[in-house]
């Protein structure tokens, strides 16, 4: 019985260790085209670089091409990996991006790849010019107004404000854009500009 005790214990603590180790990463899968050949699991650059280096298929030859699959992680780095089509190609850039982009910029990344439909090398050089209010455009619309506009309203006049026509006239002249990302809303405040 003190040898089972022992045996649950070690891998209770080697699971809590497993868990704590991949929090807050990404697991991926290289899927070979060629039939012949295995695929592996990596999280890292430096990791799928060595493995593809010792991927060969069962003739024994070197295998050359992957399909990249995410498999495991958070709900903003799955999107991400969607909606920047990452492939063999840019997976190192992917990497890369997501590994230095400050959180609160994520979602204009998944805005620009997704939305406008850039490459990586073109949403890194416009992430910056991206104002992104974290809410629903109706609402970004009214304190838009409010700073803007509203000062020069006399205040027995600011009940008859339309807050909804000025939201709709900010949507249908392109000037704002309503998105989701990893289930929260954003608005895009200068959607012209980009």
């Amino acid at each position: 019985m003190e040898n089972v005790n022992n045996i649950i214990a070690s891998s209770t603590v080697q699971g809590a260790a497993h868990q704590t180790a991949c929090e807050n990463s990404q697991t991926y899968y290289a899927q070979p085209y060629n039939l012949d050949a295995t695929g592996f699991y990596f999280s890292t650059l430096e990791e799928y670089e060595e493995k593809v280096n010792q991927c060969r298929d069962s003739f024994g030859l070197p295998v050359e091409e992957f399909e990249i699959m995410f498999i495991d992680g958070s709900r903003e780095d799955a999107q991400l990996f969607k909606a920047c089509s990452v492939n063999q190609a840019n997976l190192g850039q992917f990497l890369a991006i997501l590994e230095d982009l400050p959180e609160y910029q994520q979602p204009a990344l998944f805005y620009l790849c997704d939305v406008h439909g850039y490459n990586m090398e073109e949403t890194m050089n416009k992430i910056d010019d991206v104002t992104i209010y974290s809410g629903k455009l109706k609402d970004a619309a009214e304190e838009l107004f409010d700073e803007y506009y509203a000062h020069e309203i006399p205040d027995h006049l600011k009940h008859y404000i339309d807050y909804d026509a000025f939201a709709r006239d900010c949507k249908t002249g392109g000037d704002m854009t309503e998105f989701e990302f990893a289930g929260s809303t954003y608005t895009v405040t200068n959607a012209t500009c980009i």
